[in-house]
């Protein structure tokens, strides 16, 4: 058990890293191509992800990882302005959260809703950023609720209104890619573009 979770932790750490790297690389301007012999590269530490993916499932399963994962940061590099700074991208949460805590919740759903909002900022500050990475199960046990319940709210509550966005949905141990809204997605009954704030993950230094 000890071992499993350790191998999970390990996977969810690696493909953070992935999708830190490939979103600075498409943030340049950079192609799939270009991201994928990145990370292939056997000097690169930030690929040791992938790598592993290769060695352990065969080249044509890690193509088609870094192509999820590519396609996941193209659309949030598309749809967000840049955080040009760490203490930046804090004031960015800061001020999602003040509008997350001041926002009427009403009703039984409308609590449980504002309980996962909670619990996706907390993931998003330890990401660095509005873009975080969540499975349901870490998330329903930070909000202290079923994955039922969960889903419901996803679909009825925060994804219409603009609180979250899903980029990527998670396959196995990875967690899906999230972007956290300012729930103006629907405000006034008409569809306006969610906030444009996100984070700059740059890819950690080699060796991290």
């Amino acid at each position: 058990m000890v071992l499993r979770t350790d191998r999970q932790g390990a996977a969810e750490h690696g493909h953070r890293i992935t999708a830190a790297i490939a979103c600075h690389v498409a943030r340049a301007g950079g192609a799939v191509d270009e991201l994928t012999r990145l990370l292939l590269h056997p000097d690169h530490e930030g690929g040791r992800h992938v790598q592993h993916i290769a060695l352990r499932s065969g080249q044509a399963r890690a193509l088609d990882y870094i192509r999820r994962v590519w396609a996941s940061a193209s659309a949030a590099v598309a749809s967000t302005r840049v955080v040009e700074s760490r203490q930046q991208a804090y004031e960015v949460l800061a001020a999602l959260r003040d509008r997350i805590e001041t926002t009427p919740w009403r009703g039984e759903r409308g609590r449980t809703a504002l309980r996962v909002l909670r619990a996706h900022l907390n993931f998003a500050e330890i990401a660095g950023g509005p873009l975080h990475h969540a499975s349901e199960r870490q998330t329903a046990e930070e909000a202290g609720i079923s994955r039922t319940t969960l889903r419901v709210v996803y679909e009825t509550l925060l994804k219409p209104r603009g609180w979250l966005r899903r980029l990527r949905v998670g396959h196995g141990r990875e967690g899906s890619t999230w972007y956290l809204g300012d729930g103006g997605a629907h405000r006034h009954g008409v569809p306006v573009p969610l906030s444009r704030f996100r984070t700059t993950q740059y890819p950690p230094r080699p060796g991290t």
